[in-house]
C-alpha cells in the first residue's frame, strides 16, 4: 500500500496543496479584514485595495488602457490617481480621515495601516478602517460617473450611516463601545 504526505495512507488535498505550495506567512492585516462584521462587499473591496486591484486610473495606466487623463479627480493636483494618492496622500482622503479624527502622515501604504490602528485604539479599528477607505472610494465614484460634488462633510455622514449598520452585525459586547464612538464623532 501506498503512503502519501505524512505517512499516512489516505490522501489529503490539503496536504497535497501545503506540500506544494509551502507555507507563507500571511500578514494580519487579512486575517483581521475576513474576521471584521462589515458586509461582504465592504470586505472584498478592501481586500482588492490591499491587493492593488481596485480600477484606479494608475492600474489603468499600468495596463495600458487609454483615458483622456490618469490624474487623480479628488483634488485636482495633477497627480496620477493610483491606490497610494486615492486612499493616503489625496487631500481629499487626508481631511476625510481628519473628519473622524484620523491623521495620515506616512506615504506607505502598511505604515500608515499601523499608525491609523493605533490612533483609533480600539478592538473595532479594523472596521473603521474598511469603511472609511470605502466612503472616500464612493465619493470618488459618484464624482465620476454621478457628477456629484465630493466633499469630506458627504464622506463623514456616509461612513456613519455605514458604521452604525455595521454596530448592528457587531458581536454583543463590542456593541456598546461602538454605539459610543460613533456618536462622539457627532
Amino acid at each position: 500500500m501506498d503512503l502519501y504526505l505524512g505517512g499516512s495512507p489516505f490522501f489529503s488535498s490539503s496536504k497535497a496543496y501545503k506540500h506544494l505550495i509551502g507555507h507563507m506567512v500571511t500578514p494580519p492585516i487579512f486575517s483581521w479584514l475576513w474576521k471584521s462584521c462589515c458586509q461582504n462587499k465592504h470586505k472584498v473591496f478592501f481586500w482588492l485595495l490591499l491587493k492593488d486591484r481596485l480600477s484606479t486610473r494608475g492600474l489603468f495606466k499600468r495596463r495600458n488602457m487609454i483615458l483622456p487623463s490618469y490624474d487623480c479627480v479628488c483634488c485636482l493636483s495633477n497627480v496620477e490617481g493610483d491606490l497610494a494618492h486615492l486612499f493616503i496622500t489625496c487631500t481629499f482622503a487626508k481631511e476625510c480621515w481628519a473628519s473622524i479624527g484620523l491623521m495620515v502622515y506616512h506615504y506607505n501604504p502598511w505604515t500608515v495601516f499601523n499608525s491609523l490602528k493605533g490612533q483609533l485604539n480600539v478592538t473595532f479599528f479594523m472596521e473603521t478602517i474598511i469603511l472609511m477607505s470605502w466612503c472616500i472610494w464612493m465619493q470618488r465614484n459618484d464624482l465620476i460617473f454621478r457628477g456629484l460634488h465630493n466633499h469630506p462633510s458627504n464622506c463623514k455622514l456616509h461612513f456613519k450611516r455605514a458604521f452604525a449598520l455595521v454596530v448592528h452585525r457587531a458581536k454583543a459586547h463590542h456593541k456598546e463601545a461602538m454605539s459610543s464612538w460613533l456618536e462622539a464623532l457627532l
